[in-house]
């Protein structure tokens, strides 16, 4: 009797019936393909990190944190720009 048939009886060793090893096979509903890394991907991604940079800008210069001089109209400006670039790439994402 295996380890395994000790702790769950209704576990049948296959080994024992076919004479070959047991092999774990994932059914395919379960796996994922993997995402293609096209042109597209990397427009999204520079799109991405963009819009991560244009929007901490836009909060700097909206709190006040760039200076005096700058105006919290400016930061408003800066952050719709953002917002503008982050719909862009939902849309090339939505293209997908």
């Amino acid at each position: 009797m295996t380890e395994e048939t000790r702790h769950n009886p209704s576990a049948v060793d296959k080994t024992e019936q076919t004479g070959s090893p047991r092999i774990a096979v994932r059914p395919s509903r379960h796996v994922r393909p993997k995402p293609v890394r096209n042109t597209l991907f990397y427009i999204r991604q520079a799109l991405n990190m963009l819009f991560m940079l244009t929007s901490i800008v836009g909060v700097m210069m909206y709190c006040g944190i760039m200076g005096k001089d700058v105006e919290t109209r400016q930061g408003i400006i800066v952050i719709v720009i953002a917002v503008s670039i982050k719909m862009a790439e939902c849309m090339l994402r939505l293209k997908r």
